[in-house]
């Protein structure tokens, strides 16, 4: 293959985490239409160079000190975040289908490539693709890699990185990948792997991560080259890191936790006033990308099941407080006929104003938070935020937006369903201690003060905790995940803030109404 003009340029690139070396100060640069492999042996830094190289990671990562340039046709990209790369740089993550959008269809996932159907449909013929309309849950090991190179190719990116694309697939999957990659990218292609035989024909250049002097080696993909890679694969693990002097320092720990909580406010602010546009999310429920997002948004927080929860319970309020403000009523036969109109607006009052909105917004910002904070936390752990990243798709517009937008809706149609069942309820039992009163006494004296006033309120209080919880829950979600462990602490962090942002909400509320 003919190489080109020089495309990515590394210069004394250094990493430094815990005090200790992690890659001594190397340079290398890497040309148009060459394949690269990056090789080393697990923990020697092949992944931390990947999130380098496409901006997950430099130095104002915590933990790590990185010195040194990475240049990308002289545009410097370290220390700059993956909007830097203008898609000049595609990823294909390892893992299998880490990466792909797994709660929608390989067409839905070819469209963040490009909108053109003509094509996505000759990219995915030309990487053998099939049955597009299926779930790329559906997908084999190798297919979800294909899904992911074609999605990457369809962006029209230069430098395609690939981490591990051969992780847990059998020979023949494999083997398909490895031509799937020689086949489609004829630009600067970088495969980082430890399976570096099955690539061993498609190499240009091999950038070996020394365990020994701890810097990046270029090498030829001779046969001397790789009997040095298997015998240092073989040694094992790499030698302790070298100490480079002590910790950070109180001072500087202190400074990074500023920093970090400086740029955490921002977030938020930047959060709540892309909620302001929340409305906007409904106009693009037919919009080819964001619209699967809103429409199962809307789907997963407005269910059947999540309506008849928000109902019972608001039937159960309503049957054990009507009944016991009629049954415990003192001197029940002398102060009912005085107070009995009174009782009923003050339960109309406290049920809808109070009670109902209140009780409405912490059952749903349990469930609903909980679950987005889940949905969020899976898309971080399996980097679907990196590639929505790398495919410049905003994450606010496309993944707090509908978030939110089904908060809304849920707590808005919960209420108004609760409020339903309340007065019904309240109704039935009222009823059944008086057989001598009529449905229309009922409810006269029930919405006697539920004026307009009352019920915009009612709509402002829900909003607010509603988007609130959807702006919890995406802040929490957004964190960096690598466990399934931390997914589950986001879900009980998101649950005690979504829970707290409520109460706090409603409290304001009644100081401003009364």
């Amino acid at each position: 293959m003919s190489v080109g003009a020089p495309v990515l340029t590394v210069n004394d690139l250094a990493v430094t985490a815990g005090g200790r070396r992690l890659i001594a100060p190397s340079s290398f640069t890497l040309n148009e239409g060459q394949r690269v492999l990056l090789v080393g042996p697990s923990g020697s830094g092949k992944s931390l160079f990947a999130d380098m190289l496409l901006g997950f990671a430099g130095p104002q990562t915590p933990g790590l000190e990185i010195s040194g340039h990475i240049a990308l046709e002289g545009r410097s990209l370290l220390g700059r975040g993956p909007e830097a790369r203008d898609g000049k740089i595609g990823a294909v993550f390892q893992l299998q289908r880490s990466g792909l959008f797994d709660d929608l269809t390989i067409e839905q996932n070819l469209r963040f490539g490009s909108y053109d159907a003509a094509e996505r449909s000759r990219v995915a013929a030309t990487l053998n693709l099939e049955a597009l309309h299926r779930p790329v849950t559906l997908c084999s090991g190798g297919e979800g890699v294909r899904v992911s190179l074609a999605r990457t190719l369809l962006r029209g990116a230069g430098v395609l990185v690939y981490d591990e694309p051969t992780t847990g697939l059998d020979p023949v999957n494999a083997a398909q990948v490895v031509d799937a990659i020689q086949r489609s990218h004829q630009r600067l292609t970088i495969i980082i792997t430890h399976d570096y035989a099955t690539f061993e024909g498609v190499a240009d250049v091999v950038l070996f991560l020394d365990p020994v002097q701890r810097r990046i080696r270029v090498m030829e993909p001779t046969a001397a080259s790789f009997q040095v890679l298997h015998d240092a694969l073989a040694a094992g693990s790499p030698p302790e890191l070298e100490a480079l002097g002590r910790p950070p320092s109180l001072v500087r720990r202190f400074m990074q936790g500023w920093q970090g909580l400086a740029t955490a406010t921002t977030e938020v602010l930047l959060d709540w006033l892309a909620l302001l546009t929340t409305p906007s999310a409904f106009l693009r429920m037919a919009h080819p990308l964001d619209g699967p997002r809103v429409r199962q948004a809307l789907k997963r927080d407005v269910a059947p099941g999540v309506m008849l929860f928000v109902g019972i319970s608001a039937m159960l309020v309503a049957l054990t407080g009507t009944y016991f403000i009629f049954e415990r009523l003192p001197k029940r036969e002398w102060t009912e006929p005085i107070v009995q109109d009174d009782l009923i607006t003050g339960l109309g009052l406290i049920y809808i104003r109070i009670g109902v909105p209140l009780m409405v917004c912490v059952l749903l910002a349990a469930k609903l938070g909980a679950a987005a904070a889940a949905h969020l936390g899976h898309m971080s752990l399996t980097r679907q935020v990196d590639s929505l990243d790398l495919l410049r798709i905003p994450r606010r517009r496309h993944l707090l937006l509908p978030t939110a937008a089904g908060q809304l809706v849920a707590a808005w149609l919960g209420t108004a369903i609760a409020c339903l069942l309340t007065y019904v309820t309240s109704l039935g039992v009222f009823l059944a201690f008086h057989p001598g009163y009529s449905v229309r006494y009922f409810h006269g004296a029930f919405i006697k003060e539920l004026d307009g006033d009352v019920w915009l309120w009612v709509l402002a209080k829900t909003a607010v905790s509603a988007v609130g919880v959807a702006a919890v829950a995406f802040r929490v979600g957004m964190q960096p995940k690598r466990s399934p462990e931390q997914v589950v602490k986001g879900i009980h962090r998101t649950l005690l803030r979504a829970l707290l942002l409520v109460l706090a909400v409603h409290a304001v509320f009644a100081f401003l109404e009364f």
